[in-house]
């Protein structure tokens, strides 16, 4: 089990190393919502009730898997942990993508965007340095 505090009165990403992730609120100790990583494919945000209130909805395949009332600024940490976690639905594609075909050339600011991408997921502690130094070295070859 791995957990991500998100910020000051956002709560905690949690992976459960089952394929599962789990949101908990600041200050609560039951889980907002757990849902199978592979399984998300989009997020949609809207206001909530109350000020600076937002509501985070989890989609996976048309379907809603998950919703949770947060703080302003949260949905957007919650969406970008899922996407920078590499069980995601978009991550596991172009993987297999990846192991399928050879990866084509790109130009220079193509290459900054992968890299800072892969640096982001190392810092999140999704990548190990290893794996991001074989990335690396992969898509500057």
């Amino acid at each position: 089990m791995i957990t991500t505090k998100l910020g000051f009165g956002d709560g905690t990403m949690i992976d459960n190393g089952d394929g599962t992730a789990s949101y908990k609120k600041p200050i609560e100790f039951t889980q907002a919502f757990r849902v199978r990583i592979s399984d998300v494919t989009g997020f949609s945000v809207t206001r909530g009730n109350k000020a600076l209130e937002r509501t985070i909805k989890i989609l996976g395949n048309g379907t809603e898997l998950a919703s949770v009332s947060v703080n302003h600024g949260t949905s957007e940490k919650i969406e970008e942990w899922f996407r920078a976690h590499p069980s995601f639905h978009d991550n596991q594609r172009s993987h297999e993508a990846a192991d399928a075909s050879p990866v084509p050339s790109l130009d220079g600011r193509l290459i900054a965007d992968e890299l800072t991408k892969l640096a982001t997921l190392r810092d999140s502690g999704v990548l190990t340095d290893e794996e991001f130094s074989n990335q690396k070295a992969k898509l500057l070859s």
